[in-house]
């Protein structure tokens, strides 16, 4: 690696932690009007400190290529001091202390924090910018190859000065498929380009079938410290996120990624949801219930939940619970609700426009059935369906089924009167499925708080 970019994520903490100390302070003195002096206070501060370092790693926010973008920065110091502010705020309730530290002093903290670090972050990122587009700080790299592939890379490599990549050379067996002014070379050039120019990283697209060039490129990348890397096409695969393992030095490719695959994932995702149901069970559903009930009662005759079959994780079925919207009818398993539909009650209207429907659902997901977000769980009759419809419609039951989703906070609720409104949705349920973090569980949660507020014109 050239330069001294192997420094510059930390040169980007300590920028964070200096900026952090000093807001912690001069709030201390705007609000006490002294230096720090108070025991508590300073080990608050040592606290502040550690929550932080842990968070912005936990989240890789010193990865100089995820940040280019304002909006990025803006969204990742967001969820960082969310995160950051919920276990300080645990912290403090655990110590029980009979003199409380101050509200204003944490308030203006985190604003001078926030508004601070985001000041620092966009000019140290302006910064590497303006230092690489003057020459300096950037890997050399060369293409061996020059299909679809190659101009892919190419176009990736000249897309943003900040990657600190600078492509010298494309060398290949054939003419061209793309324009470059990058200078091409036939193979046979390559080993004395790659010393005279001190080439540091080579990308192989040519086809994997030519197996003696490979290694021979290999070896000689290898003696003269050059880091080889092979950019295989995908293109051809059903999808082109294709995740890579080795069982011991056999290579297996896998068409999807999948991180709740992954035990841990599993694990921290299933004790959110056991928290979190059962919080609003207790502090909710408990109060909710009865007073829902006897609401129902009055409006129509029969129970006062409505219970159906549903297609659930590895499309096992389960009884999926919801507040009773409607009066008691036949078709209720095999016509979906519509607007206007004149089986919704007076009070089943304000309960699904108010998706005070769903809330015995959080039942599901105390009982394992559910999980909180995931991808809605439908009717059996509607998966039998669409899954001789949609191609990757059964994927959706490779996760639990949740009460709110990615494709329901993008619109992909109620009523699906065309197959390409149950594609949209079988999309985002994918998406979900392939990119889930925990973070994107909570993105979610609030997504879907919010339009309950703002209110939703297919919940009905």
């Amino acid at each position: 690696m050239k330069g001294y970019s192997r420094y510059f994520w930390f040169i980007h903490f300590v920028g964070d932690i200096i900026l952090i100390n000093i807001s912690f302070l001069l709030s201390y003195y705007y609000k006490f009007g002294s230096l720090i002096s108070d025991d508590r206070y300073i080990f608050l501060l040592v606290i502040f400190n550690f929550i932080w370092m842990f968070t912005a790693f936990m989240l890789d926010l010193y990865s100089i290529r995820r940040l280019k973008r304002v909006d990025r920065i803006f969204f990742n110091l967001i969820r960082a001091g969310i995160i950051n502010g919920f276990v300080i705020a645990a912290i403090l309730f655990s110590l029980n202390d009979d003199s409380p530290f101050s509200r204003e002093h944490l308030y203006i903290t985190y604003s001078g924090v926030f508004i601070l670090v985001l000041i620092w972050r966009y000019l140290f990122i302006k910064f590497i910018f303006l230092y690489r587009k003057y020459g300096y700080n950037y890997d050399r790299v060369i293409i061996v190859g020059g299909g679809d592939v190659a101009k892919g890379l190419h176009d990736y490599f000249f897309s943003d000065d900040i990657l600190g990549i600078k492509l010298l050379g494309i060398f290949s067996q054939n003419k061209l498929t793309f324009k470059s002014n990058v200078k091409s070379e036939n193979l046979n050039m390559i080993k004395d380009f790659i010393i005279e120019n001190e080439v540091d990283e080579i990308y192989y697209t040519m086809p994997l079938t030519y197996t003696e060039k490979i290694q021979d490129l290999v070896d000689f990348a290898d003696q003269n410290l050059i880091r080889f890397k092979v950019v295989p096409d995908f293109r051809g695969f059903p999808l082109r996120r294709v995740n890579i393992d080795f069982f011991d030095n056999v290579p297996v490719l896998s068409f999807r990624k999948e991180p709740l695959k992954d035990n841990l994932s599993r694990l921290s995702k299933r004790f959110f949801d056991i928290l979190f149901s059962f919080s609003v069970i207790v502090f909710i559903l408990s109060w909710l219930y009865p007073l829902i009930g006897f609401l129902i009662k009055v409006s129509s005759t029969g129970p006062v939940l409505f219970k159906q079959k549903r297609s659930g994780l590895d499309n096992k079925e389960f009884w999926c619970y919801k507040f009773r919207s409607m009066r008691q009818n036949s078709s209720a398993d095999l016509k979906q609700a519509s607007k206007n539909d004149s089986r919704i009650t007076l009070i089943g209207k304000f309960l699904r426009k108010t998706s005070l429907d769903e809330f015995p659902q959080f039942i599901n997901v105390l009982k394992g059935d559910m999980s909180i977000v995931g991808p809605r769980p439908h009717m059996i009759k509607h998966t039998e369906q669409y899954s001789a419809l949609i191609k990757k419609y059964m994927v959706r039951q490779l996760v639990k089924p949740g009460i709110t989703g990615a494709a329901q906070i993008r619109g992909f609720r109620g009523e699906t009167k065309e197959l390409n409104e149950m594609e949209g949705r079988v999309k985002w349920d994918v998406w979900y499925i392939e990119n889930w973090t925990f973070f994107l569980d909570i993105n979610i949660i609030f997504k879907t708080i919010y339009d309950v507020f703002k209110g939703d014109e297919k919940a009905y």
